[in-house]
């Protein structure tokens, strides 16, 4: 299985990485790993002290606000969505946690906004 890199999916451009009828909110956006000298963070899902963290940027692959959630033919009617504010954020996770989120162990909702790093 290959996962691109940053780099490789900013030369694809985000227009091939859109997905048209989101079937759930974790199925709209990617975590891409950052491979780069950042000093260490820590995790920042709530109450992890772990500073052993890999820096992840989310992507939204829906990012098309005008899409009516109840219109059946666009969207899967009572599924969540993503809020466009986490586009291109840069989340430490410590490995417990980016496995339990892959797994859906764990939710956005268990992640502190306020500690997202600064990464250009």
């Amino acid at each position: 299985m290959h996962f691109p890199t940053e780099r490789e999916i900013k030369m694809m451009g985000d227009n091939n990485l859109s997905d048209l009828k989101p079937l759930d909110g974790a199925l709209t956006m990617a975590l891409i790993r950052l491979t780069s000298g950042e000093p260490s963070y820590h995790c920042v899902v709530h109450f992890c002290d772990r500073t052993d963290t890999v820096v992840y940027r989310i992507r939204l692959l829906q990012k098309d606000p005008t899409k009516n959630p109840l219109d059946e033919k666009k969207c899967v009617v009572g599924m969540g969505t993503i809020h466009g504010s986490l586009h291109r954020k840069c989340l430490p996770l410590c490995c417990d946690h980016v496995s339990a989120l892959h797994m859906g162990k764990l939710t956005l909702q268990d992640i502190d906004c306020s500690s997202f790093a600064h990464v250009d």
